[in-house]
C-alpha cells in the first residue's frame, strides 16, 4: 500500500529557526529561541498535514566525506554561534520526547539522508514529501517526489523545478555544478552564472556532453573558463551530488510517526518556559470533585460559614452574568476553606425561559447567612482575581470583604511564577490540575449571561474547581511571598489597594458629552482638511491609512529617501516620518493626521461610547498584575494614557470634569524618579540640590554647559531634563543624539560631564548592573523583584538591553511603590479627618481627587502632606497640587 512519507531536513530548520525569531530566552538565561522556532515548524507539519509516516534528519558535527574530497568543503562557514549550539540539545531532545523517528550518522549530512531515504522510499512505491528550502535536495524531485518548504508553504514537484530552473531535477546535479556554491565553498566555474549555466545545459545535457563538445564552442573567455577550471567542474559535481546507499531504516514502520511523551515534553516545555505549548501538553488531572456539596439549605450554609470562621481563611469566588464587575449580576457564589470540601451556593440560575431553577436559596438569605462570613476581620478572604470578586459582592451586596485580602492572580504576578499567563487555569495545569473551562461548561454558550443557564450540578463542579485550585495556589504561594521577602509588598501594599481600587472603579468619573461631541464634530472636519492638503502634495487621491500607498506616494513619485523595505512595502513608520518631514510638508502632514485620527477614535469616540447614560461617568478597571515594575495600569478605558502634550490632547483633558458642587485636586509628585536615584545613588550633589529646592534641570545644564546658571535658557535646560530623564532610563548617546537632534560626539560629551558632576550616580549604576549579575534579579526598596535573566547575555544589543532594565527597574518600581503608598496613606487621612474627598484615577505619579467647593483647601493640605510622608527618602519628597474644573492643563 502506498503511503506518504514526510522527511525532514532538521539541520536546515535549525538555523532558519535560529535566524528567523526574535532572541528569547528563559529565566536563567538559557537562549530559546531557535528552539522555539524549529518546535513551531514541526507543530505546524505535524498540525496541518497530520502526517502518519516522518523523519527528521539532522547533521552529524565535524568533518564529512566531502572534506576528503575537497579539504577547503565550506571552509569559508563559520562556526555555529555558541548560543544556538547551547539550545541543539534542547531541540533533539524534543524530537525525541515526541518520538518523531530520527536519522542522523557520522561523517554524513542531513541532504544524504534524506536522499537515501528518498531513493528507498520510491523503489518500493512510496509517496516523498522533503521538507525543506535547501536547493540541492531539488535533485531528488521527482514522480512522486516533492519538496515543501513550510516557511514559505511552498510545494516543487517536477514542473515547479522545471519552471525555476529551466532545467528538470535529473539535470541540476549538472547545473549545480557550472555554477558552484560560495555557502559551501564549492568552486563550480567561476564567470559562469545561472543562465548561462542553464544555456549549456539546455544544450550539452551533462558536464560529460559539454566537455566532449568544448572545441565546438566558438573563442570566448567563457570557454577558456570552463577549459582552465574542467576538475573543479567536475569536483563540484562530485561534491554537489547526493549520497543516496547510506544506512536508512527499510521498512516503512521505522517511519510512522507516534504519539509524543507527554511527561518529557512537560519537562522540556517547563525549563524552556513554553507556557503557551505547555498549555497543549495535557498531563493535568481533574480535580477530585466528590468532596464538592451543593447547598440548597440556610442550615447547610450556616454550617460552612461556622467551619469558615474556625478555619480562619475563606477562599471566595462569585458566579455572574458578567466580566463588568458593576453591571454583573450574581449567580452563585462558591467557598473553600481547606482541601477537605468545597462549597457551591446557587441562588440566580434560570432555565431558557429565564424561570429560576428548582433547588436554590433565597439571594437575600444568603447574603444575610454569609455577612457574619465576609464582614469578619479574623478570616482571610483568598481569591484569584480578587478584587472582582470584591467589586460584585461590594457593589450588589453593600457588603466589604474585612480582614486581611489575599490575591493569588497578583502574588504570581509578584512571585514571577505565571510565565505569559496569570489566569488560573492556566496556573493550575502548570501544576497538574485540569479545571474546567468556561466554554465547556455553557456549552458554547456565546450570551453574557450563559452561566445562569449552566445546571445546578455542573456549576457546582465547575465553581468548586474554581476555590479548589486557586486554594492550592495559595498553598504554594504564601511560604514563596515569605522566602522572598514579599510579604510587606504583597499584604501591606498590594492586598490594601484593593478594596481601594474597588471604590475607583465604581466611582468612575465624569465626562461631559457634549465637549466629546464637539471634538467629534471637529476633529473629523480638521482630519478632511489635512487629508485635502495631502492630497494636494501628493498630486493625487490615495488611501492615507494605507502605508502601501503612502510609501508608493512618498519614495517612488516624490523620490524622497526611503530606509528599510516590509513585507508589504515600504516602512512609513513614525520614525520614518519624522526624518522626513524635514525634507517634504507631506510627510509632517501625515504625522498630523495619524495623531489626530488615534485621538478621534482612541479618546473622543471610545470615551463616549464607554461613558453610562445615567450617571455620565466612565469607569476604568485597574490593573495590578500587569507591569514589570509595579505600576498600575487601566484599560477599557486606559486612562493612564489620557493625552497631555498638544492642544488637541489637553482639550481632550478638558471633557473629564467633576460633578456639579466639586472641583477636581490633582496632585503630581515633582521629579519622583530622579529623587529616588538620588536616594539609591546617595550623589552628594544630586542629595544638596534636591535638599535645597533648586531647578534640579537648571542645576544640571550649569554643569553640562560650563556656565553660571544665571546664565540658563530655555533650551539648555530641555537638554539637561533629557540627560537627567535620560540618564535614569540608561539612554545611550545615540538615544540622546537622536532625541535632541545633536551629534553622537555632543551627546556623549554631555553625558560624560554629567557623571563628572554627579560622580554617585556612574557608581550606582555599574553597582547595580553587578548586583543584577550576582543575585540575577533587582529589587525596588519596598523588595519588588524583578528577575534580569539576560545580564550575561554573549548578544550585546540583549546584555545592554538587561543592564538598562537593572538601572531603571529599581528606580521606576520604587516610584510605582511610592504612589500605591500614597493611596494607601491618603485613603487613611482622609477617612480620619472626615474630609469627603474621593479618589477617581491614579495616572503615572499623579492622584486626582474630587471634592466638594467647600473643602478643596482642607483637602489639598492633608492630601498634599499625606503624599510627601508616604514614603522617607534622603532627599524630600514633593507634591504639586492644582484644582480645576476639568483635568486639562492650563
Amino acid at each position: 500500500m502506498k503511503q506518504k512519507v514526510y522527511l525532514i531536513d532538521g539541520s536546515a530548520y535549525i538555523y532558519r529557526a535560529y535566524h528567523g525569531v526574535r532572541p528569547l530566552s528563559n529565566s536563567k538565561g538559557v537562549h530559546t529561541h531557535a528552539v522555539f522556532g524549529f518546535i513551531n515548524i514541526l507543530r505546524k507539519l505535524i498540525r496541518d498535514k497530520a502526517p502518519e509516516f516522518l523523519l527528521v534528519a539532522f547533521d552529524s558535527r565535524g568533518k564529512v566525506f566531502r572534506h576528503e574530497m575537497y579539504p577547503e568543503y565550506k571552509a569559508n562557514r563559520p562556526p555555529m554561534p555558541d548560543d544556538l549550539a547551547e539550545q541543539i540539545p534542547f531541540i533533539k531532545e524534543y524530537v525525541s520526547a515526541s518520538n518523531i523517528p530520527v536519522l542522523e550518522e557520522q561523517g554524513v549530512e542531513a541532504d544524504d539522508l534524506i536522499a537515501s531515504a528518498t531513493t528507498w522510499l520510491k523503489n518500493n512505491g512510496h509517496e516523498v514529501v522533503i521538507v525543506s528550502g535547501d536547493k540541492d535536495l531539488l535533485q531528488l524531485v521527482d514522480d512522486g517526489v516533492v519538496m515543501w518548504d513550510p516557511m514559505k508553504d511552498k510545494v516543487l514537484d517536477r514542473e515547479g523545478v522545471t519552471e525555476k530552473y529551466k532545467v528538470g531535477p535529473e539535470n541540476l546535479l549538472e547545473l549545480f555544478a557550472l555554477i558552484g556554491d560560495s555557502s559551501d565553498n564549492i568552486p563550480g566555474v567561476p564567470g559562469v552564472g545561472p543562465k548561462t549555466a542553464e544555456k549549456l545545459i539546455n544544450e550539452y545535457l551533462s558536464l560529460d556532453g559539454l566537455y566532449d563538445n568544448i572545441d565546438q564552442l566558438k573563442k570566448s573567455k567563457m570557454k577558456e573558463k570552463l577549459i582552465a577550471h574542467r576538475k573543479d567542474a567536475y569536483l563540484s559535481k562530485d561534491l554537489i551530488r547526493l549520497k543516496e546507499d547510506a544506512e536508512v531504516p527499510r521498512q516503512l514502520d521505522a517511519y510512522r510517526y507516534q504519539q509524543g511523551d507527554a511527561d518529557r515534553l512537560v519537562a522540556l516545555y517547563e525549563e524552556l518556559e513554553f507556557t503557551s505549548m505547555l498549555k497543549e501538553v495535557d498531563t493535568s488531572k481533574p480535580v477530585p470533585a466528590d468532596s464538592f456539596s451543593l447547598i440548597d439549605t440556610l442550615e447547610e450554609l450556616q454550617s460552612v460559614v461556622e467551619k469558615c470562621l474556625r478555619a480562619g481563611q475563606v477562599v471566595v469566588d462569585t458566579e455572574t452574568t458578567s466580566l463588568d464587575a458593576r453591571s454583573a449580576k450574581l449567580v452563585g457564589i462558591s467557598l473553600c476553606c481547606d482541601s477537605d470540601a468545597a462549597w457551591y451556593v446557587p441562588f440566580g440560575h434560570c432555565d431558557e425561559e429565564s424561570r429560576p431553577l428548582a433547588g436554590q436559596l433565597n439571594e437575600e438569605e444568603v447574603k444575610d447567612v454569609l455577612q457574619t462570613l465576609l464582614s469578619s476581620t479574623e478570616v482571610m478572604k483568598i481569591g484569584h482575581n480578587l478584587k472582582y470578586d470584591y467589586t460584585v459582592i461590594r457593589q450588589h451586596w453593600g457588603l466589604a470583604m474585612e480582614g486581611q485580602l489575599a490575591d493569588t492572580m497578583v502574588a504570581a504576578h509578584l512571585l514571577e511564577v505565571g510565565g505569559n499567563s496569570l489566569k488560573l487555569d492556566d496556573l493550575c495545569q502548570l501544576r497538574g490540575m485540569k479545571l474546567t473551562p468556561f466554554s465547556e461548561v455553557v456549552a458554547g454558550d456565546k450570551r453574557e449571561d450563559s452561566f445562569a443557564r449552566v445546571p445546578l450540578e455542573a456549576a457546582c463542579t465547575y465553581s468548586c474547581e474554581d476555590v479548589y485550585g486557586t486554594l492550592k495556589l495559595w498553598e504554594e504561594f504564601c511560604p514563596l511571598l515569605a522566602e522572598k521577602n514579599l510579604q510587606e509588598l504583597f499584604y501591606k501594599l498590594e492586598m490594601v489597594l484593593i478594596p481601594i481600587l474597588a471604590a475607583m472603579e465604581i466611582r468612575g468619573i465624569c465626562v461631559d458629552k457634549d465637549i466629546l461631541a464637539n471634538l467629534s464634530d471637529e476633529f473629523r472636519a480638521k482630519l478632511q482638511d489635512i487629508e485635502q492638503q495631502i492630497y494636494t502634495l501628493a498630486g493625487r487621491e490615495f488611501n492615507v491609512n494605507s502605508p502601501r500607498q503612502l510609501g508608493q506616494i512618498l519614495f517612488e513619485e516624490l523620490e524622497l529617501p526611503h530606509g528599510r523595505k516590509t513585507k508589504t512595502g515600504y516602512s512609513t513608520d513614525v520614525k520614518v516620518l519624522e526624518k522626513l518631514a524635514p525634507k517634504h510638508d507631506l510627510p509632517a502632514l501625515v504625522l498630523e493626521y495619524r495623531t489626530l485620527a488615534k485621538l478621534l477614535s482612541t479618546y473622543v469616540e471610545k470615551l463616549a461610547g464607554l461613558r453610562d447614560p445615567e450617571s455620565g461617568r466612565v469607569h476604568t478597571s485597574f490593573n495590578q498584575a500587569v507591569t514589570a515594575t509595579g505600576r498600575l495600569s487601566s484599560s477599557n478605558p486606559n486612562l493612564q494614557n489620557i493625552p497631555i502634550r498638544g492642544e488637541e490632547g489637553n482639550r481632550i483633558r478638558r471633557a473629564f470634569v467633576p460633578e456639579k458642587g466639586q472641583l477636581f485636586i490633582a496632585a503630581d509628585y515633582s521629579q519622583i524618579d530622579l529623587r529616588v536615584l538620588a536616594h539609591y545613588s546617595q550623589d552628594k550633589a544630586l542629595i544638596d540640590a534636591f535638599r535645597a529646592g533648586d531647578d534640579i534641570h537648571a542645576r544640571t545644564a550649569a554643569q553640562v554647559f560650563g556656565v553660571s546658571p544665571l546664565l540658563i535658557t530655555s533650551d539648555m535646560r530641555r537638554v539637561a531634563k533629557s540627560i537627567n530623564f535620560g540618564i535614569v532610563y540608561g539612554m545611550s548617546s545615540f538615544g540622546l543624539s537622536n532625541q535632541l537632534g545633536i551629534s553622537r560626539k555632543d551627546a556623549q560629551t554631555f553625558i560624560d560631564r554629567y557623571f563628572e558632576h554627579y560622580a554617585g550616580v556612574k557608581q550606582f549604576m555599574h553597582d547595580i548592573v553587578e548586583k543584577a549579575r550576582k543575585d540575577g534579579y533587582v529589587t525596588t526598596l519596598m523588595h519588588r523583584r524583578r528577575e534580569v535573566p539576560e545580564i550575561d547575555a554573549k548578544n550585546k544589543m540583549r546584555r545592554e538591553f538587561a543592564e538598562r532594565m537593572a538601572i531603571n527597574t529599581p528606580i521606576q518600581g520604587t516610584a510605582a511603590d511610592i504612589i500605591k503608598l500614597a493611596m494607601v496613606e491618603v485613603e487613611r487621612v482622609l477617612v480620619t479627618s472626615g474630609i469627603r474627598a474621593n479618589l477617581l484615577l491614579q495616572i503615572h505619579d499623579e492622584l486626582v481627587f474630587e471634592v466638594p467647593e467647600s473643602e478643596v483647601e482642607e483637602a489639598k493640605g492633608v492630601i498634599v502632606t499625606a503624599m510627601e510622608q508616604a514614603m522617607i527618602l534622603d532627599v524630600p519628597l514633593v507634591v504639586n497640587a492644582d484644582v480645576g474644573n476639568s483635568l486639562a492643563k492650563d
